[in-house]
C-alpha cells in the first residue's frame, strides 16, 4: 500500500497578525481575571442629589429675610458613597463603605473627604463587626422612631442631638435575631495612658416586627482634656404604622457633668406622623421640642419647632419635596440654637426642591 503526501500552502504569518493575536491573548486574560473578581467581590457606587431653594425669615437681627439654595441637601443629605462586599465561603464576608457629601449650590466638598463614612468590616450569620468612622448607636436608634425618618436634617434637631450623629475611631457591632437588632460600641479616645478619656461607649437595641417598630439606648462618652467629665445620653422611642398612616414618637436626654457653672444638660422629645395621600403623594407632619437645662442664672432655655412636609415621587429614584417649617426661642436668643438672632424670636422657612438618588 502506498501512500501519497499531499503538502499544503503556508502562509508567512506578518505583523499585524501577530499583534491582532497577542492582542486577542490579552483581552482573554483580562476577561478571565475580571470576572474571577466579579465573581469574588462587588463594588457599588451610590448617592443622593438634592436641590432646591429655601426662604427664612428674621435671618439677622433686623429682622431680614433670605432666599438659599446652597446646602448640604435640604430634604436628603447629599452623598457620594462607595460600597463594597466580598464572599469569603461559609456564610463569612468582607465589606466596606466610603462615603463622602457636598454642597449644591457650590459643589464644595463638605468637611473632610470621607467625612460621613469611612468603615470596613467582617459579617455573618452572627452580624457584623465594622472599624472606622460610621453613624453611632444612638443616631440608629433614634432613626427608627423619627417621624422625618431623618430628613430635613437642617431643620429638625435630631441628628445632631448630642453630637452623636457619627463616631471616629469606632468598633461597632450589629447584630439582627429574628425582630431584634442589638448595638454595641467602642470609639477609641486615643489618649495616652488611658483607654476611656476621649472614648464613647453605647449600647442598644431595636424591634421591629409587623407594624411596631421601637428602640433604645444609652451612650456614656467621657472628655479628651481634664477634669474629664462624663457626659451619659439615652433615649427611647416607638412608632406604629396602620393602614396609611404612621405615627411616632420619641425622647432622649443628654447630660453633662460639669466642674462649676450652669448645667450644659439637653433634653428632646417629639411626636409627628406621616400619611400617603397616594402611592406616589406623602404629607408628614411633627412637633420637636428641645431644653436645655440652667442656660444662665438658673434659667432654661426652650426651642418648639413644628414642620409639615409633603413629598411627590415621580419615579423610584426622584421626587419632589416642599416643607413649611416654624421654631420660636423662649428664654434665650436663637444664636443659641445656631441660627442668626433676631428680636421677633422665631424663624419661619419654606423649602421647595427636587431629590434623586443613584
Amino acid at each position: 500500500m502506498k501512500f501519497k503526501a499531499t503538502q499544503k500552502n503556508f502562509s508567512t504569518p506578518t505583523l499585524g497578525d501577530l499583534l491582532m493575536k497577542k492582542s486577542l491573548l490579552a483581552l482573554a486574560v483580562l476577561g478571565a481575571f475580571a470576572g474571577a473578581a466579579q465573581a469574588q467581590s462587588a463594588v457599588t457606587i451610590y448617592g443622593s442629589f438634592d436641590g432646591g431653594v429655601r426662604h427664612v425669615n428674621n435671618a439677622d437681627a433686623a429682622g431680614n429675610s433670605k432666599i438659599t439654595m446652597s446646602s448640604n441637601g435640604t430634604y436628603n443629605s447629599n452623598r457620594i458613597g462607595f460600597k463594597g462586599v466580598e464572599d469569603l465561603g461559609g456564610g463569612l464576608n468582607a465589606h466596606f463603605v466610603l462615603e463622602t457629601g457636598f454642597n449644591t449650590g457650590t459643589g464644595a466638598q463638605d468637611g473632610n473627604l470621607f467625612k460621613r463614612s469611612a468603615f470596613v468590616g467582617l459579617g455573618g450569620a452572627w452580624g457584623s463587626l465594622d472599624l472606622g468612622q460610621q453613624y453611632s448607636v444612638n443616631f440608629k436608634t433614634i432613626g427608627m422612631y423619627d417621624p422625618f425618618n431623618y430628613k430635613y436634617t437642617g431643620i429638625i434637631p435630631l441628628a445632631g442631638q448630642g453630637l452623636l450623629t457619627r463616631l471616629a475611631n469606632d468598633i461597632q457591632y450589629t447584630g439582627t435575631f429574628g425582630p431584634i437588632t442589638a448595638r454595641a460600641e467602642w470609639a477609641l479616645g486615643e489618649q495616652a495612658g488611658s483607654t476611656s478619656n476621649g472614648s464613647a461607649r453605647a449600647v442598644g437595641v431595636g424591634y421591629s416586627a409587623g407594624p411596631i417598630a421601637a428602640g433604645a439606648a444609652y451612650t456614656k462618652q467621657t472628655a479628651a482634656a481634664a477634669p474629664n467629665l462624663d457626659t451619659t445620653n439615652w433615649t427611647v422611642g416607638g412608632a406604629y404604622s396602620f393602614g396609611a398612616f404612621r405615627v411616632a414618637a420619641g425622647y432622649a436626654r443628654n447630660e453633662a457633668d460639669t466642674a462649676a457653672g450652669p448645667s450644659n444638660d439637653r433634653s428632646d422629645a417629639w411626636i409627628g406622623g406621616s400619611y400617603n395621600v397616594t402611592p406616589a403623594a406623602q404629607l408628614s407632619l411633627a412637633y420637636y421640642r428641645t431644653k436645655l437645662d440652667a442656660v444662665a442664672a438658673g434659667a432654661d432655655a426652650r426651642r418648639n419647632t413644628i414642620i409639615l412636609g409633603g413629598t411627590y415621587a415621580l419615579s423610584k429614584r426622584t421626587n419632589l419635596y416642599a416643607d413649611y417649617d416654624r421654631s420660636t426661642f423662649n428664654n434665650g436668643s436663637p444664636s443659641l440654637w445656631g441660627v442668626q438672632p433676631a428680636g421677633t424670636g422665631n424663624v419661619s422657612g419654606i423649602s421647595v426642591g427636587i431629590n434623586h438618588l443613584f
